[in-house]
C-alpha cells in the first residue's frame, strides 16, 4: 500500500510539473523553481515506490509488482485531470 501511495504521489507531482496541467488544476502560472521541485518530488516518489516494492517482495517480484502499481497509481491521477477542471465553477 505504501508503494502505491508513493507512486500515485509521484505521478501527481509530475503531472503538476507540466504548465498546462498546473494551470488547469491549480489555476495559475507555474514558476520555474516550483516546476523543478515538483519534478524532483515526482521522480523521488516513483523511486520510493520502487524501494518499497523491493523491500516487500524482493528483487524479481518487486520490479514486476512496481510496474503493476505504476499502472494502477496512474489511474486516479488521470481521472483527476479528466474531471477536476469540469467540476470547478
Amino acid at each position: 500500500m505504501l508503494a502505491f501511495l508513493f507512486c500515485m504521489g509521484g505521478f501527481a507531482a509530475l503531472s503538476l510539473a507540466m504548465p498546462r496541467h498546473h494551470a488547469a488544476l491549480v489555476g495559475g502560472p507555474l514558476a520555474s523553481r516550483r516546476r523543478l521541485g515538483l519534478k524532483l518530488a515526482g521522480w523521488s516518489g516513483l523511486a520510493l515506490g520502487l524501494a518499497a516494492s523491493l523491500a516487500a517482495w524482493g528483487l524479481a517480484w518487486g520490479v514486476i509488482g512496481w510496474l503493476g502499481l505504476l499502472t494502477t497509481a496512474a489511474a486516479p491521477v488521470l481521472l483527476a485531470h479528466t474531471w477536476w477542471p469540469r467540476a470547478k465553477p
